[in-house]
C-alpha cells in the first residue's frame, strides 16, 4: 500500500470517528443517560395524535376532601352525557400537564393559579390505545362554575367513599383481525400459531352516584383513573 493510500485511509477513519461523536457524543453511561433524557423530552412534546390528559380536581367541602367530576354536555358529538374529568386532547408541542391545566380552566371557568398540582398517575392507554395522562390538582376558591358549551353539570364524590369502595371490574376478550398482508411466513407455525388471548378490563362504580332514571354511571376510563387515584393515595405516594 502506498503512502497516499494510507493517508486516505487514515482520513476516512478520522472522519468516521468525528461523525460518530457528533451523532452520539462521548461514549459513556452519562452521555447515554443524557441522550435518553433528551429523547424523552422530545417524545413528550411530540406525542402521537390523539394523546390526552386530564385533571383530577380535589376540593374541600365541609372539612373533607371531595373529587370533582363533570357530566359532558348532551350536545357534544363524542360521549355526550357521560361522566368525565376535565381534560382533552394534547395539542402539538404541548406538555401533558399543560394540556390538563388548560382544559380544566376552559371547562370549569377558573384561573390557572387556582390549580395546585400535587401528583400524577402513571401514564396509561385510553380508548384506541392513545397515550393518557392524569394529574391530581387541588382547586382553590372554586365557586361551582362550568362552561355550558362542554359541561352539563358538575358534582363531587367524597374521597373517603372512593378509598373505601373498589369498582366492579368486568373482563372482556379482544378479537384478533389480521390484515391480508400479515407475514405469517415469519411466524412459527404460520396461521396455526397459538396466540394468547388478550383481555381488557372495564371498571364500574354503580353506587358512586345516586341514580334516578337515566342518570349516568361512573365507568370506563374515568372509573379506571378514579381507581388508580385511590391506589396511589392508599400507598401514601401523594400527600394532599
Amino acid at each position: 500500500m502506498g503512502i497516499q493510500e494510507k493517508e486516505h485511509e487514515t482520513e476516512i477513519a478520522e472522519n468516521s470517528k468525528t461523525e460518530d461523536k457528533g451523532a452520539v457524543g462521548t461514549v459513556s453511561a452519562s452521555s447515554l443517560r443524557d441522550w435518553i433524557t433528551e429523547g424523552h423530552k422530545n417524545q413528550i412534546r411530540n406525542l402521537p395524535r390523539g394523546s390526552a390528559a386530564v385533571l383530577i380536581p380535589i376540593l374541600i367541602r365541609d372539612g373533607a376532601y371531595h373529587v370533582l367530576y363533570e357530566v359532558r354536555a348532551a350536545k357534544l358529538h363524542t360521549q355526550p352525557g357521560e361522566i368525565c374529568f376535565p381534560g382533552g386532547r394534547i395539542e402539538p408541542g404541548e406538555l401533558p400537564l399543560e394540556a390538563a391545566v388548560r382544559e380544566a380552566t376552559e371547562e370549569l371557568l377558573i384561573q390557572r393559579d387556582q390549580i395546585e398540582i400535587v401528583g400524577e398517575l402513571e401514564k396509561t392507554t385510553g380508548p384506541g390505545m392513545i397515550a393518557f395522562y392524569s394529574f391530581i390538582g387541588v382547586l382553590n376558591d372554586y365557586e361551582g362554575t362550568w362552561s355550558e358549551d362542554e359541561v352539563e353539570r358538575v358534582f363531587t364524590i367524597p374521597l373517603e367513599w372512593i378509598l373505601e369502595h373498589d369498582p366492579d371490574i368486568y373482563k372482556i376478550s379482544l378479537e384478533r383481525h389480521f390484515p391480508d398482508d400479515f407475514p405469517n411466513e415469519y411466524v412459527p407455525g404460520g396461521p396455526d400459531y397459538h396466540w394468547r388471548n388478550q383481555y381488557h378490563t372495564v371498571p364500574f362504580y354503580p353506587d358512586a352516584v345516586p341514580r334516578k332514571g337515566d342518570e349516568p354511571v361512573l365507568w370506563g376510563m374515568t372509573a379506571r383513573v378514579t381507581y388508580a387515584l385511590a391506589g396511589l393515595l392508599r400507598e401514601g405516594r401523594v400527600k394532599l
